[in-house]
């Protein structure tokens, strides 16, 4: 009897210790996986780069409209070749000096149709950046929420081989007595033996979900045995999902205001009034431009550096510019231009109407996992108490063994249907609130 308690002790060390090695000590809650993720997360700031360079683009454009100006200097050396007789030098210096600025009176209405495009592009990037911030949170919980099923599904696995292992000692020891013929311990191996290798399936299956939500957390691979995810903040009792089901249902006026203020939809209508003020940017080229510069400079030459005079001068003028033909370039880039603002258009009307069928998949979906969750109850509570009673059978000798695999497997089945209910009810849930706006990072 001591000998079977201290293998007993050492076997469950054993699987505690494995068991922390895989799951690591550190355990990261969900708001805690978003919160990093917003800060670290490759789309978010790839998508706040995008906001920086939008804000540089509009200050551009509008200093377009500020007068530039510009000084040079030179110096001149000259050495003749060819001898210039006894009473000029061969050498001569020269020195210049320009200063000069200029302005565009009118540019063809380029610098009002760049600023009202750099305007609308930044107004784009804004509206991504806070998209894309709901994008990242939402795939993080999709993660996370994986994270969470399949490590339940190593517990339950473990459990259900807990349970297949303690039967099969059991069966040995009735064996042993003489009690069933080794065809009955052949069988229990076998029982074990698969829900051993579909214990190191979840496993895996575990340490990949794992794998997915550090890497949304720019998490460095090699330490992501370190890491753990937790229910910390979440609670995946019945009661619990029950008390929060959705009775929210979307409305044909609610989806409409749904189109007209989520950040990704207006992100897309930004753009499409930027690309209309960048056909303004062509077609400003078929224009004249009229402009104004002034300068002031002076230039003088000496065989003798130091006697160089400088004579000034002050200069003024306008500057017309008309087009009169560039084989057509211009009204062809226009033509393109317009084609590809219809296809924006399209694209928006398509993510107008993906939503609407994101929606309507969502609704269905938490429907199911209503339903699924409900269904899995009975499930379970049957085929608990299915193996319960062929066990308690097959030991008093009423049972067979037969009874006791089938209710194994049974049981084994009813526990994963139930951890993937809870879990598929929660991820429905989150997914719905996630398409109607309910959460904001």
């Amino acid at each position: 009897m001591k000998t079977l308690l201290i293998l007993l002790l050492l076997e469950f060390a054993s699987t505690m210790y494995g068991q922390q090695r895989m799951t690591g000590s550190n355990a990261i809650t969900l708001d805690q996986a978003i919160r990093l993720a917003l800060d670290s997360n490759y789309s978010s700031r790839s998508a706040m780069n995008d906001l920086t360079i939008a804000q540089y683009t509009g200050t551009k454009a509008n200093d377009n409209l500020l007068p530039t100006a510009s000084g040079s200097g030179r110096y001149d050396y000259t050495h003749w070749l060819t001898d210039r007789g006894p009473f000029l030098d061969n050498n001569s210096h020269g020195l210049s000096y320009n200063i000069g600025a200029g302005i565009n009176i009118y540019n063809g209405g380029f610098d009002a149709a760049n600023i009202r495009a750099a305007g609308y592009n930044l107004d784009a990037a804004k509206y991504n950046v806070k998209w894309i911030r709901q994008q990242v949170a939402f795939n993080v919980v999709s993660a996370y929420i994986n994270a969470l099923r399949t490590k339940e599904l190593v517990a339950t696995n473990e459990k259900s081989l807990a349970e297949s292992q303690a039967q099969l000692d059991r069966i040995k020891g009735l064996f042993s007595a003489g009690s069933v013929p080794i065809i009955q311990v052949y069988q229990q191996e076998a029982v074990v033996g698969q829900q051993q290798v579909q214990t190191i399936a979840a496993r895996n299956n575990f340490l990949n979900a794992k794998t997915d939500l550090l890497f949304l957390l720019n998490i460095p691979p090699d330490s992501y045995n370190n890491y753990d995810v937790t229910l910390t903040g979440i609670d995946t009792s019945v009661v619990s999902l029950k008390s929060n089901e959705t009775t929210f249902q979307p409305t044909p006026s609610l989806i409409s205001s749904l189109l007209d203020q989520r950040q990704d939809f207006l992100a897309q209508r930004a753009s499409i009034l930027s690309s209309e003020a960048a056909i303004g940017l062509t077609r400003s080229a078929l224009l004249p431009r009229f402009g104004a510069n002034i300068g002031i400079g002076g230039a003088g030459s000496n065989p003798q550096i130091q006697s160089i005079k400088l004579f000034h001068s002050l200069t003024g003028g306008l500057n017309l510019t008309v087009p009169i033909y560039d084989a057509a370039q211009n009204r062809l880039q226009i033509e393109i231009q317009e084609v590809q603002l219809e296809t924006s258009k399209i694209h928006l009307e398509q993510s107008e109407q993906q939503f609407r069928s994101d929606i309507a998949k969502a609704q269905n979906n938490l429907s199911s996992a209503q339903q699924t969750l409900t269904a899995t109850e009975s499930e379970l509570r049957s085929a608990e108490e299915s193996l319960r009673s062929a066990s308690e059978r097959l030991r008093l000798g009423a049972g067979i063994q037969l009874d006791v695999i089938i209710a194994e497997t049974q049981a084994l089945t009813a526990r994963t249907d139930r951890v993937n209910a809870i879990y598929s009810y929660l991820f429905a849930a989150r997914q719905l609130e996630y398409l109607l706006g309910k959460t904001n990072y």
